[in-house]
C-alpha cells in the first residue's frame, strides 16, 4: 500500500471515531425505554475497520470504505457494502445491506443516511428491533427528524416474532417518540396480516413520554350492578410539566360518567395530581348494600375527587397532602369492580403518580384525608397533621372523630450527653372535633431513658423508665360528658432481658451446606400504675397499647411479665456456580403475658361518644392472670413451600381465640395452590382456596372460592383459563360474587399491556 493509502487509512480510522456515535443515535428509538447505549464509551473505546478497499478524496474531503465493510466498536458493530463520510458537510452513508447492532438493539436497511451535525437522517427499507421490550418497527422510509423523534412511512410495529406477526399496528404514516408514544395515520390493527380494526388515527403506548391522543378503551359487563360498561380515555399533553387524562365511561344501567385526571410536575421538588368524576346515576330501587338500607326513587348525583400533592420546600422540610371525598357511602360498593382508585392503588409501590393509599373496593369501611407538614433534623422530627375521616359504615359522619391540627415532636433514641444512657421523647398537641359527641384539645409529653447492658455475649439487659404527662380540655353537646379539664400523670417502668444460644450443623448434602439452629429466650417486665381519671374522652392517647388475640387494646395500668421463646433454623445453600444464599426455613415463637395485678385494658372504637372499659369485645379476656399464648410459625423449607400461622390460644377457656393460616405450594412449571383460614372467636371464620395448573406451556386453568363459615355464606366462586402466546395472551373467567355475577375476557399484547376485553371485578381471588 502507498504512503498516501496508509495516510488515508489512518484518517479513516480517526474519522470513524466521529462516525460511530452518530450512527448509534439512530437506534435510540425504543418504545419501552432508551437503549442502554454508552456513547461516551463507544467514542473512547477501540475502533476497528475491515474493508476490501479504503480511499480518501481530498477534493471533496470524503472518506470511503468498500467491500464487506465491518466497523467494530465498543458495544456494537456496523456492517454495509459501502460506508462514506463527507467531513465538510457531515453527511454519512452506509449502503447495501446496512446493519447497525449495539447492546442487542439493531437497525438495518438498504440505505442508512445520516448528518453528523444535525443528527438527523433516513433509513430506506428499514427495520429496527429493541431488545428491552422486544419491539420491532419497519418502514419503507424511517426518518430521524429530531433528537428523539422518528417519522416512518408505510410502517408497522409489533412485539411478535416470525415472518408473519400474530398482531401488528400498520399505518401509512407513523411517528415514534423515544421513550414515549407511537401514533399512526390511515392505518389498522391487524391479526396475521388481516385488518380487524380500521384506525384513521390512533396511538400506541410506548412508555412515559407524553403525547396527546386516545388510549386503549376498557370494556366490561356486570349482570347485576352496571350492565354493559365501556370507558374511553383521552390523553392530553398540556405542556412539558402538565398533562391530563379525560375519562368518558358509559354504563347502560347507570348512565354516563365523566372523569378528569390532572397531573403536574413543575419542578424536581414538586409533583401532584388531581382527579374528579361525576355521574347522574339513573339507578332507582331499594337494597341493603353493606348492611345499610337505601331507597332511591330518582336520579342521584354521584361524584368523587382526589388530590395527592408533595412539595419539598427546603432540605428537610416537606409538605404532603392526600385528600379524597366521595358523594355517598355507597359509592365504592356500587363501583368496586372498576374505578380510578383501584387502577392507581399504590400497594407497596412508591411511585409519584400511583400513590392511592386505600383499596377502593366494596369492603372499604372508611378512608382518611390527610395533609401534613414535616420538618426533619438529624435525630428529631416535627410533624403538623390535619386529618379528616369519612366513615362508610354509617349514614352520618357526625360522630366520627376528626384531627386538625395534630402536632407531634419526636426525638429518636440517642445517647444522652455522652453518657451510657439513651434518651427519647415524644410530644403531641392535638385539636379534635366531631359534630356530635366529645371534642376538645389534648397535650401529651412522654420522655424516656434506657440503659442497655451487655454481659459478654451471653445476656443483654435494658432497664427503661419514662414519665407521661397528659392534659386535656373537653366540651360536648351530648348528655354523656366526661368533664371539662383534667390531666393524667404517670410513670412507666420496664426491664427487658434476652440471650441467644445457637449451634451450626454441617450438612453437606446436595446444595445444603450448613444449618444454624438458634434459641432465643426473652423476658420483659412492664409496670404502669393506675393512670386516672377513669373516664376521659376517646381522643386522649392511652398510656400504652397491647395485643389480645391479635386485636389491639389500650392500657391504662399494667403490672405484667411477658416471656417468649423463639426457635429459628437458617440454612446456607450453595448453587452450581458456588454462590451462597441463605433461607430462614423455620421460625417458631411462643409468647405469653402474665398479669401480676389486674390491668385496666379497654377498646375504644373511634365512633363511640363515650369510651368503653368492657373488654368482652376482645377474643379473650385480658384481665385474667394468664393471657392467651401467642403462636407464630413460619415454615419455608424450600422455595416452593410457604406456611404461615398466627394464632392465640386462650388457656382460661381451653379454646382458640384467633387463628390465621396461609399455605402455598408451587413448582417450577408455575402450578400453584394456596389455602387460607381466618378465625376470630365469636366474629370471623372464613376459608379460601385458589389454584392454578399449567396444562401446557401456553395454557393455564385456575379456580378459587371463598366462604364465610360464620354466616354459612359463599363469598366468591371463580373459574377460568389463560392462554399465552409469544406476543399476546387472553384470559377467560367467570366469577359468582355475593352481589354480582361477572364474566371476564382480558386481552394483553406483550409490551403494550391490557388492551381491552370484558373485565370483571378486581376483588377476584388474585389471579
Amino acid at each position: 500500500m502507498t504512503a498516501a493509502g496508509k495516510n488515508g487509512e489512518a484518517a479513516i480510522l480517526r474519522r470513524a471515531i466521529r462516525l460511530v456515535p452518530v450512527l448509534l443515535l439512530l437506534v435510540a428509538v425504543s418504545a419501552a425505554a432508551q437503549p442502554s447505549l454508552d456513547l461516551q464509551k463507544a467514542r473512547k473505546g477501540p475502533i476497528r475497520i475491515e474493508a476490501e478497499r479504503l480511499s480518501y478524496d481530498r477534493e471533496t474531503d470524503t472518506y470511503r470504505a468498500e467491500g464487506d465493510v465491518v466497523i467494530t466498536f465498543t458495544g456494537g458493530v456496523l456492517k454495509a457494502d459501502t460506508v462514506t463520510l463527507n467531513r465538510t458537510s457531515g453527511d454519512a452513508w452506509a449502503h447495501g445491506r446496512a446493519l447497525l447492532r449495539s447492546n442487542g438493539d439493531t437497525l438495518e436497511g438498504d440505505v442508512i443516511e445520516l448528518n453528523l451535525e444535525t443528527k438527523t437522517g433516513v433509513v430506506r427499507d428499514g427495520r429496527m428491533f429493541f431488545v428491552r421490550n422486544h419491539l420491532t418497527v419497519t418502514g419503507s422510509e424511517i426518518e430521524k427528524s429530531g433528537e428523539a423523534t422518528y417519522r416512518i412511512q408505510d410502517g408497522t410495529a409489533t412485539t411478535c416474532d416470525g415472518p408473519v406477526a400474530d398482531w401488528r399496528f400498520k399505518g401509512r404514516e407513523m411517528n415514534v417518540t423515544v421513550d414515549g408514544y407511537g401514533t399512526l395515520r390511515d392505518g389498522s390493527f391487524q391479526i396475521r396480516d388481516t385488518p380487524v380494526v380500521w384506525l384513521p388515527w390512533a396511538m400506541f403506548p410506548a412508555k412515559t413520554t407524553r403525547q396527546t391522543g386516545l388510549l386503549f378503551p376498557y370494556f366490561g359487563y356486570s349482570q347485576d350492578k352496571l350492565g354493559f360498561d365501556t370507558e374511553l380515555p383521552f390523553y392530553w399533553a398540556v405542556s412539558k410539566s402538565v398533562d391530563a387524562t379525560l375519562y368518558t365511561r358509559y354504563m347502560d344501567k347507570r348512565g354516563l360518567k365523566e372523569g378528569l385526571e390532572f397531573r403536574y410536575h413543575p419542578s424536581a421538588g414538586t409533583h401532584g395530581l388531581f382527579y374528579g368524576d361525576f355521574l347522574k346515576d339513573r339507578w332507582t330501587g331499594s337494597d341493603t348494600s353493606g348492611g345499610i338500607p337505601r331507597t332511591w326513587t330518582e336520579k342521584q348525583d354521584r361524584w368523587s375527587w382526589y388530590w395527592n400533592h408533595e412539595t419539598t420546600v427546603s432540605p428537610g422540610l416537606t409538605f404532603r397532602s392526600d385528600l379524597k371525598k366521595v358523594s355517598d357511602i355507597y359509592y365504592f360498593r356500587d363501583f368496586g369492580s372498576h374505578n380510578y382508585y383501584l387502577d392507581h392503588y399504590a400497594g407497596t409501590r412508591n411511585r409519584k403518580f400511583e400513590r392511592v393509599s386505600f383499596l377502593a373496593n366494596e369492603q372499604l369501611t372508611s378512608y382518611d384525608s390527610t395533609a401534613r407538614l414535616v420538618k426533619e433534623w438529624r435525630n428529631v422530627n416535627l410533624t403538623a397533621l390535619g386529618q379528616y375521616t369519612d366513615n362508610l359504615t354509617s349514614p352520618s359522619n357526625d360522630e366520627t372523630l376528626q384531627r386538625y391540627p395534630e402536632i407531634t415532636l419526636t426525638a429518636f433514641k440517642q445517647p444522652l450527653f455522652g453518657t451510657p444512657l439513651n434518651g427519647e421523647f415524644t410530644g403531641l398537641y392535638g385539636n379534635y372535633h366531631r359534630t356530635l359527641g366529645e371534642r376538645g384539645h389534648s397535650i401529651d409529653l412522654y420522655p424516656k431513658v434506657s440503659l442497655p447492658w451487655a454481659f459478654g455475649d451471653y445476656l443483654q439487659v435494658t432497664p427503661t423508665a419514662g414519665f407521661r404527662e397528659t392534659l386535656w380540655d373537653t366540651e360536648s353537646n351530648s348528655s354523656a360528658s366526661t368533664g371539662d379539664t383534667a390531666n393524667r400523670s404517670v410513670y412507666t417502668l420496664g426491664l427487658s432481658a434476652s440471650t441467644e444460644v445457637y449451634r451450626v450443623l454441617d450438612v453437606g448434602r446436595g446444595g445444603l451446606e450448613k444449618v444454624r439452629h438458634a434459641v432465643k429466650p426473652e423476658i420483659t417486665y412492664s409496670y404502669i400504675p393506675s393512670a386516672g381519671p377513669d373516664i376521659r374522652p376517646d381522643f386522649v392517647l392511652p398510656v400504652a397499647t397491647t395485643t389480645v388475640g391479635g386485636v389491639n387494646a389500650n392500657v391504662d395500668s399494667q403490672n405484667s411479665i411477658t416471656y417468649a421463646l423463639t426457635n429459628t433454623l437458617i440454612s446456607r445453600l450453595r448453587d452450581d456456580k458456588g454462590n451462597a444464599a441463605y433461607r430462614e426455613i423455620l421460625r417458631l415463637k411462643l409468647s405469653q403475658t402474665y398479669n401480676i395485678t389486674t390491668p385496666n385494658i379497654y377498646v375504644t372504637p373511634p365512633t363511640l361518644l363515650v369510651p368503653t372499659t368492657t373488654p368482652n369485645v376482645l377474643p379473650a379476656d385480658p384481665t385474667k392472670p394468664f393471657r392467651p399464648v401467642d403462636l407464630e410459625v413460619d415454615i419455608n423449607p424450600y422455595r416452593y413451600l410457604a406456611f404461615m400461622t398466627r394464632a392465640a390460644y386462650d388457656v382460661n377457656t381451653s379454646s382458640w381465640a384467633q387463628i390465621n393460616q396461609d399455605i402455598t405450594l408451587s413448582d417450577e412449571r408455575g402450578d400453584r395452590l394456596s389455602a387460607l383460614y381466618r378465625y376470630t372467636k365469636n366474629s370471623i371464620e372464613s376459608v379460601g382456596l385458589t389454584g392454578r395448573a399449567r396444562v401446557t406451556n401456553s395454557l393455564d386453568v385456575f379456580a378459587g372460592f371463598r366462604r364465610d363459615e360464620f354466616s354459612h355464606a359463599s363469598l366468591e366462586k371463580t373459574l377460568g383459563l389463560e392462554y399465552r402466546h409469544q406476543c399476546w395472551s387472553v384470559t377467560f373467567s367467570y366469577s359468582d360474587l355475593v352481589d354480582d355475577r361477572q364474566f371476564i375476557v382480558l386481552f394483553s399484547l406483550t409490551g403494550l399491556g391490557r388492551v381491552g376485553g370484558f373485565s370483571a371485578s378486581r376483588q377476584t381471588m388474585g389471579f
